[in-house]
């Protein structure tokens, strides 16, 4: 059974543009999705090596405070190890930022957590990073009491209490570009349990301020809010001391002023996953904690005064920061942006590719249509005369006048045939040639042909001016060989044809008798109104002239009213 031939639907712009899209959305959908995975992945991969790099610091800090048999607390210095340096910073590059990618740090980041805990064989918190007041204080070059001192949160004192409750104030505000910068001028110090209390100082929230930097100049800080510390207590076992900076060179000095840890519900949350291990292990996976961050969890064994105690390390990872997704969509928006322009370029293309395409299917389908239409009216002529000849008994002048039309009739189809391979000779792009070229010696050679038929008709021919041109000369010849063929065979007797030669265009333009439609004049085998139909032309003249035209970069323009017909070639 042979297969029924469908034809191929064309396609619209609509249609071009619904499948395009429909790509472009898809791929920007999987570059959102894949961009957002593979971010995430750096985001757990960054955390997984910091906790690694924190469990061999800790280690490493318990080998050295044992090595060096200190008489003082190893626990409550481990303590204070832990606030300080269980912690991480995860970055994400972004090459469109002058102030780097956005980073994600527990203490700028709300939902993102770095607790730590020291668990005892009965299950006891022995050690943790719980939120205190540190600083570190210099009596001299190895003095005994150099090192850190704390001042803990439950020491019975109301102004220590506000203190910490002040510090959270103004640490809600904290982000990365602000953060609360502590001073301290004066304290309280107790040498023997190294504790300290704030006596003088400040607390300032400050911000970078990105607004108004001049050029090649860094940013300026802005202080937005100022807490001052004012502390008096009378206690015999603390000294009350005045601290100057770390790069003063009049002792005591102190740096490393502030507040380091987590707070007490976070690690009491923590605490009830903290179980006492011998082997330790590790884990990853989203965090129970109702922040819905990612957690990656370490836990190992050290000895301490020769005693074994299970260290856990816990990060809670919450990506989904302002500064991050801010980032994100920022990625997202011009991947997709830039897809969207391509594919919008694409759908342009495309659908002007299909157009030239429809229209040179369409001009070729009514060029077979219009060549096979006008060779069969003289190919019925022929086998009219020819039957005539073969089956009627005809006298000699009536045979030599059947085979003198048939003669002209093929004269006709073969003037047909020939004009159209021209044609389509000239839409495949012809090779030319340049070169100079007098238009006014080109016209009169063009109209002497015609002469017999002008004074037959009584028409009258002038040429007016004369310029040189570069073009192609066969093809020039062509065109105007066409303009002056149609422009003698459509006067009307004793009418005008006139020629003007200027210097960036030609004007052929002849009389006549009334307005003619010329909108489609230039389509092949279109002879306009029936008065123009009737005078046996094959209707290819003016293509041919403006397809000849166009390859030497010329344009062909016709117009026409009631009583003159114009054809104008702009070079």
């Amino acid at each position: 059974m042979k297969k029924k031939f469908k034809k191929k639907k064309r396609e619209t712009l609509l249609k071009i543009m619904i499948k395009s899209f429909s790509v472009a959305i898809a791929l920007c959908l999987i570059f959102a999705y894949g961009f957002w995975e593979y971010e995430r992945e750096d985001a757990r991969n960054q955390a997984s090596n910091s906790i690694e790099e924190n469990v061999s610091r800790v280690q490493s800090w318990v080998n050295r405070t044992e090595a060096k048999n200190s008489s003082r607390d190893t626990m409550s210095e481990l303590s204070s190890y832990l606030t300080k340096y269980v912690y991480f910073d995860i970055m994400f590059e972004d090459e469109f930022s002058k102030n780097g990618g956005p980073q994600i740090v527990p203490r700028y980041c709300d939902g993102n957590h770095a607790v730590a805990a020291v668990i005892d064989k009965d299950n006891n918190i022995a050690a943790s990073n719980l939120i205190t007041l540190q600083v570190f204080i210099s009596f001299g070059k190895d003095a005994p009491d150099n090192g850190n001192y704390i001042c803990p949160e439950k020491d019975n004192i109301p102004e220590v209490q506000q203190l910490y409750n002040d510090h959270r104030e103004l640490a809600k505000e904290e982000t990365l570009h602000s953060w609360v910068e502590m001073k301290l001028e004066s304290a309280y110090v107790n040498k023997k349990d190294h504790t300290f209390i704030p006596h003088k100082g400040s607390m300032k929230l400050i911000k970078y301020d990105y607004d108004n930097v001049p050029e090649n100049s860094g940013p300026e800080y802005l202080i937005l809010r100022t807490k001052e510390i004012n502390i008096n207590i009378d206690d015999d076992n603390y000294e009350l001391l005045e601290l100057d900076s770390l790069s003063s060179k009049n002792y005591p000095v102190c740096t490393m002023f502030n507040f380091w840890g987590e707070e007490q519900d976070v690690l009491e949350r923590f605490y009830n996953d903290c179980k006492y291990s011998e082997d330790g292990g590790s884990f990853g996976g989203y965090s129970g904690d109702g922040e819905g961050g990612w957690c990656v969890e370490r836990s190992f064994p050290i000895y301490i005064n020769k005693e074994q105690y299970c260290v856990f390390l816990r990060y809670t990872v919450k990506y989904t920061t302002p500064e991050f997704m801010k980032f994100y969509w920022k990625y997202v928006i011009l991947f997709s942006l830039a897809v969207l322009a391509v594919t919008a370029l694409y759908c342009w293309r495309k659908n002007v590719v299909n157009k030239a395409k429809y229209a040179m299917d369409d001009y070729q389908r009514d060029l077979t249509n219009h060549l096979a239409h006008d060779i069969k009216t003289p190919l019925m002529a022929i086998g009219g005369y020819t039957e005539n000849i073969m089956e009627v008994e005809l006298t000699e002048d009536e045979k030599k006048q059947y085979l003198s039309a048939i003669l002209d009739n093929i004269k006709f189809t073969d003037s047909i045939i020939n004009k159209t391979l021209f044609l389509n000779s000239l839409e495949g792009g012809s090779e030319i040639k340049y070169e100079k070229i007098s238009v006014e010696t080109v016209v009169k050679e063009a109209i002497k042909k015609y002469e017999p038929i002008l004074e037959e008709k009584g028409i009258k021919f002038t040429v007016e001016g004369n310029t040189e041109i570069k073009a192609d000369k066969t093809s020039f010849e062509n065109i105007i060989e066409n303009l002056i063929s149609n422009a003698v065979k459509y006067t009307a007797e004793n009418g005008t044809v006139k020629a003007v030669c200027e210097r960036k265009k030609l004007i052929i333009t002849n009389t006549v008798k009334e307005k003619v439609d010329v909108k489609d004049l230039k389509k092949p085998f279109v002879r306009g109104e029936r008065s123009r139909s009737n005078l046996g032309g094959s209707g290819l003249g003016l293509s041919i002239a403006e397809r000849a035209a166009a390859l030497n970069g010329f344009k062909l323009n016709i117009s026409c009213t009631n009583t003159e017909f114009s054809a104008e070639i702009r070079y």
